[in-house]
């Protein structure tokens, strides 16, 4: 059996939350107040991801220059080069923005692999949200990651297995379709408290090593 691995970027890719720790920044917090209701389900990503933005009054070169202080995490590197040699297929799959998960994979010179997001894009002083990827039944998320899984095995007639890394809230909706579970933080809580079975993990060094011991990635040659 095949095995395909889809990873949320804030705060799994990366080790800070980009898209919140963005728009907090350059709203001066104000996007706090839209936290609880979100997490709760009364707000949904995608009205949360355009209230955010019409906080941002800020330039592409001042956001790019924030943007540079985030880091990836440990081992990410490393881990897509395996799945690149494993001939194992690596999908990024996020509620956030294009906007910073193109900017900063390519600072670092991170590629090879599939990037289903929202779309940002700055013009002028003015952040403008879209969503190109539609959702046929979730009514929480901008990019519903569980959608788009099952939309994945929609198009393969082979079976995939399907492992799924993340660590937040935006990510409970892969935790219905996918076969095995990465998950930290708020995601880990999440599926201690409705009793899912997870792996827990630090960085992708961790991710690499169990993979690798279940012999769903091949050891580098």
């Amino acid at each position: 059996m095949k095995t395909v691995i889809f990873c949320d970027f804030d705060g799994t890719v990366t080790r800070r939350d980009v898209g919140y720790t963005m728009f907090h920044h350059f709203s001066n917090g104000k996007n706090d107040e839209l936290m609880p209701d979100w997490k709760s389900g009364a707000l949904s990503s995608r009205d949360c991801l355009l209230r955010e933005a019409e906080m941002i009054h800020a330039t592409e070169d001042e956001i790019r220059q924030y943007l540079n202080g985030f880091e990836i995490q440990d081992g990410f590197a490393e881990f897509a080069e395996h799945c690149r040699r494993s001939e194992t297929e690596l999908v990024i799959v996020s509620d956030g923005l294009d906007l910073y998960i193109d900017h900063l994979l390519k600072r670092d010179k991170i590629s090879g692999f599939e990037i289903l997001s929202n779309h940002g894009r700055v013009e002028g002083r003015r952040m403008v949200v879209e969503f190109p990827h539609k959702n046929h039944t979730c009514p929480r998320c901008g990019n519903c990651k569980g959608e788009r899984i099952e939309e994945f095995r929609a198009r393969h007639k082979e079976e995939y297995r399907v492992v799924f890394i993340g660590d937040g809230y935006s990510d409970v909706c892969a935790t219905g379709v996918a076969d095995i579970i990465f998950a930290k933080k708020d995601l880990e809580q999440y599926c201690v408290k409705s009793n899912i079975a997870y792996y827990r993990y630090h960085d992708f060094f961790d991710v690499t090593r169990q993979l690798l011991a279940w012999r769903f990635l091949s050891q580098p040659r």
